[in-house]
Formats: C-alpha cells, structure tokens, sequence
C-alpha cells in the first residue's frame, strides 16, 4: 500500500496544517511517511504546495515521480490545476470550488470549472461555505481533508483524534469547529459520489451540493432520494434560486426537496 499526496493552496489556507493530521495519523497508524518542507509564499495569497507520502513499506525518496499521486488535495480550485502533473492517470483532485482570485489574469468561473472538470476525476466541494458554517472560514482546510478522507488508508476516527490533538491548543471550541468541518467535507463527498454513480454529471452535481444546507450528518433515506431527483434535473440551481434565493442554502427537508424537484422524480430509482 502506498498513498502519494499532494497538498496545495494559497498562503494562509492551513496547508501545513493538513500535512501535520495526515503525518501524525499516518504514523500512529504504523505507516512509513516521508512529509518534506512546505514551498511556496507564506503570506496570504501566495502559492504553496507539499507532499505526503505513506506507505507500508520503506519510501526512497521524499518526492514522489510525476504522475505518481494518488490524490491532489487543494484548498483553492486553480491551484490544483498547477499540480496535475504530480497526478496518476487514475489520481483523484479533491478541491474547494471558491476561488481565490489572487492573480491579474485569474480565469473567470466558467474557463476555471471547465479546465478543472475536464479531469478524470474531480471531488469539488464548497468548502469555504462549510467551514463558514462549521464556525470558522479558517476550517475550510479541514473541510478539504474530510472530503478526502475515503482516499485515505486511515480510519476516520484516526484522523478526527489527530485533527483534535493539532487544534487543542486553541481550545474546546476550535476543536470542535474544525471536527465539524472535517464531518461536513466526508458527508459533502460521500453525497457527491451517490449523484455521481446515479448518472448525474459531476459539475453539475457539484453545484448542486454546494447549494444543499448541509450538516456534518450523513445524507440518506428520504432526504437521499430527494436530492438525487433535485440533482438529476437541469435546471436544478435555478429551482433553489427560485426556492430560497441566489445565496441561500437549500435546507435538508425532504418535502421542501421533493417537492422542488417534483417534475424529475420519475428519473430516480430508490437507492440501495
């Protein structure tokens, strides 16, 4: 087994402080791990990137080769486009969908989305949303690790004591709030890959995800189901704009949803 990481975004986005989770949990999880220094700007706007590397072998070389990582996990969407040499033609791109304009020609949202899901694989979450919500925008980082955490050989558990111990710190209630995020980041994942296998295209599923209320609970039953049809409809982000406004989450209700994506429940098969 072996996992090649790597992690990237902005100054000031909590990089190192992913790598410090995945390293400590890696190593107490008997794993071989190789974390070299974070390069890059480290004020605020300026790009950085570093690796992890575990195995449960001996590891030669800090740096994995190109196309090599298994996963890229970026807290800034453009900056994800930087590394996808790093990537492994299966490798997955696990990315906060806010963009952080810091450059004169960032590319509008339309040219940057499709660049990014021209990929193969794409896991695309509002995590600055979410860890607005968590309690802090400074969790988004957390909110990124969470919506990883299946690509991980680490038990969720793991990383939620790690995640605990690097914020402890600061006190109960950042602990919490950055828990919360890591929470929020898997069930915003686990939902995105259920629209995803039900056929729904990635982008748009993305998009949809993004505009749910979502909490650090897992979506299923009815509330499942409902948002498996409000997703499968086109004009999906049109209907929640007309529901709850242009900014506004749609909440978790599975009448309110239901109801919305009425015209596309025939579409939808109950999921196992």
């Amino acid at each position: 087994m072996k996992r090649d990481l790597v992690l990237c975004g902005v100054g000031g986005q909590g990089i190192l402080s992913i790598a410090a989770v995945v390293d400590q949990a890696a190593v107490a999880a008997g794993f071989q791990v190789k974390q070299p220094e974070v390069h890059g700007m480290s004020q605020r706007g300026g790009a950085v990137h570093a690796f992890v590397r575990m195995s449960d072998g001996e590891i030669a070389c800090d740096l994995p080769p190109d196309g090599a990582a298994e996963a890229i996990l970026s807290v800034e969407p453009l900056e994800a486009l930087r590394y996808v040499n790093w990537l492994a033609p299966a490798g997955v791109i696990v990315t906060d969908l806010t963009p952080v304009a810091n450059l004169k020609n960032y590319p509008d949202s339309d040219r940057l989305y499709e660049a990014l899901y021209s990929l193969p694989r794409v896991i695309g979450v509002d995590a600055t949303r979410l860890a607005r919500k968590a309690g802090s925008p400074r969790a988004q980082n957390m909110v990124v690790l969470g919506a990883a955490a299946a690509l991980l050989p680490l038990e969720p558990e793991r990383i939620e004591h790690h995640i605990a111990e690097l914020f402890a710190r600061k006190g109960e209630a950042t602990v919490h709030t950055n828990l919360v995020a890591f929470r929020m980041g898997r069930t915003a994942a686990a939902l995105l890959a259920r629209l995803v296998d039900a056929g729904v295209v990635p982008l748009h599923a993305a998009r949809v995800v993004a505009r749910l209320d979502l909490g650090p609970e897992p979506v299923d039953g009815a509330v499942l189901i409902a948002c498996m049809a409000l997703a499968s409809c086109p004009d999906a982000i049109a209907r929640i704009d007309e529901a709850v406004g242009a900014t506004a989450a749609m909440p978790l209700d599975a009448a309110a949803l239901s109801k919305l994506a009425e015209p596309c429940l025939s579409r939808v098969a109950t999921p196992a």
